[in-house]
């Protein structure tokens, strides 16, 4: 006979210290029919009443379209490049988006790439609609290309493009303010020439909350391309202070067409990005600097190795608010390659967080899942990829749950062993089971036989370590607990 153990308040408490916090999701939905409006590197904004409008391109015309939640589902997708013009996309750049109440903008480069303008386009109607193009960049001569967008709290733009001289000599990245929610734009200023060369094909960023703005960009010196930040305190008046926050020296003469993003948390700045200066493989990195007064790097970490080692993560993404922070990155697994997320949720030790346990995301692993993105805005994380198995934009919503305060009926739940010598894990409720995942954030096979309330879970590859099931019992909220596998 297998002995059940209850959940003393010992035990309880060690579950506690050990379990993460995990996002219970919701359905997966399609956002429109790929074959027809495209899939290419999505990008989201969520508005105030947490609905999500997604812009994305479409190979071929290279069209932009950008669908809007309507609270039941996604409109009809609306093409914001004028008829007869197409633009600049591909995996790794293309168009950006941000909103502010009704507001939404979008920013986008139109071909042919050598003398192409920087447009944007505004709604204010929450989507169901979009104005005219509006010039962004002022650049009569060289090549404007690249661009990525913040907002600020008045709902004005905070616009960042790649700046070439003539033979595409000189790259630089600007940042470009409007003082009219998006109306019209003021001169370029030059920001990223304090540290050098920009790398001239890696997109960059520009973060933005209150008088805080930095310019997230990779760096070209002598063929080292590290990870820059280029801040202000002074709402963009200035850009005083700049900081490497990478310092990984990636030698690499070719372009790695990658860049990074970030979030201000408080008097912090998250940032994420990747690069093979580390270890030599293509990792995701995430750091931590002071910008209570100037910049100041305070610590970097990186996310759990793939597997196979020599396995790429690449095109990270990060959002927070309050003190939980999200991150996402697309990663091979095996042949194909995956979605994954890590979470921070605590308020305290993010960087330990966002690294040290990692999820996928998607729900079907077949064909290629790939170009994140994530939001985390009221409560709820919100998600889009490229799906290769439909060739459809996929949307996912989900709620962070927490381990501490459980329900009433984890409380009371009683399993054991654990830690399992052989991988057999005994429930005294009925569970309805979401996922089984190692450290890894890969699914596991398992078996399950119920008789009457009991749950008998077993891993069918015993294999000794950490695994995280999530479950609910009786309809409640989901939970996460830690099972442990001992040699």
């Amino acid at each position: 006979m297998i002995k059940i153990f209850t959940t003393t308040c010992f035990a309880l408490f060690s579950i506690i210290n050990f379990a993460q916090h995990s996002i219970a999701w919701e359905t997966e939905i399609s956002v429109s029919d790929g074959n027809l409006y495209g899939n290419i590197r999505p990008r989201m904004t969520i508005l105030e009443n947490g609905s999500p409008a997604i812009i994305y391109g479409n190979t071929g015309d290279e069209n932009l379209h950008i669908s809007a939640w309507n609270g039941t589902s996604f409109n009809t997708p609306i093409q914001i490049v004028p008829s007869g013009m197409s633009s600049y996309i591909a995996n790794w750049t293309g168009p950006d988006i941000e909103s502010k109440g009704d507001t939404i903008i979008a920013v986008f480069k139109l071909n042919p790439t050598e003398t192409g303008n920087v447009y944007s386009v505004r709604s204010v109607d929450g989507g169901a609609t979009f104005s005219d193009t509006i010039r962004v960049d002022n650049l009569d001569n060289g090549v404007a290309w690249m661009p990525s967008m913040g907002i600020d709290d008045n709902g004005n733009p905070v616009v960042t493009y790649m700046s070439h001289g003539a033979s595409w000599s000189n790259p630089e990245y600007v940042i470009v303010h409007s003082d009219d929610a998006g109306l019209t734009y003021n001169p370029a200023q030059s920001v990223s020439n304090v540290v050098g060369e920009a790398c001239d094909c890696c997109p960059s960023e520009v973060i933005v909350e209150g008088q805080k703005q930095a310019l997230l960009f990779r760096n070209n010196d002598a063929n080292i391309r590290d990870i820059y930040a280029v801040f202000s305190n002074d709402g963009g008046t200035t850009f005083p202070y700049e900081q490497n926050i990478d310092s990984l020296d990636w030698l690499i003469s070719s372009c790695p067409s990658t860049g990074p993003h970030g979030v201000f948390m408080n008097d912090t700045l998250y940032a994420v990005s990747m690069s093979k200066g580390g270890v030599g493989y293509s990792r995701i990195y995430v750091s931590s600097s002071n910008v209570a007064d100037s910049i100041l790097l305070e610590e970097k970490m990186v996310i759990p190795e793939p597997d196979p080692v020599y396995a790429i993560q690449n095109f990270p993404r990060i959002s927070g608010e309050n003190d939980t922070i999200v991150m996402t990155w697309q990663e091979n697994v095996g042949n194909n390659t995956e979605i994954f997320y890590s979470l921070s949720a605590t308020g305290a030790n993010h960087l330990t967080n966002l690294t040290t346990y990692k999820y996928i995301a998607n729900d079907s692993t077949d064909g290629a899942q790939t170009a994140p993105d994530i939001r985390y805005k009221n409560g709820y994380v919100h998600l889009t990829f490229r799906d290769g198995l439909t060739g459809n934009i996929i949307y996912k919503r989900g709620q962070v749950q927490s381990n501490v305060g459980l329900s009433e009926q984890f409380n009371s739940i009683e399993f054991g062993p654990n830690p399992s010598q052989d991988g057999l894990f005994v429930f005294s409720e009925d569970l309805e089971i979401q996922s089984l995942v190692n450290e890894l954030g890969q699914s596991v096979s398992y078996s399950q036989n119920k008789t009457g309330t009991e749950t008998q879970l077993q891993l069918n590859d015993n294999l000794h370590g950490n695994y995280f099931l999530t479950y609910r019992v009786s309809q409640s909220q989901l939970n996460t607990i830690k099972l442990v596998v001992i040699k």
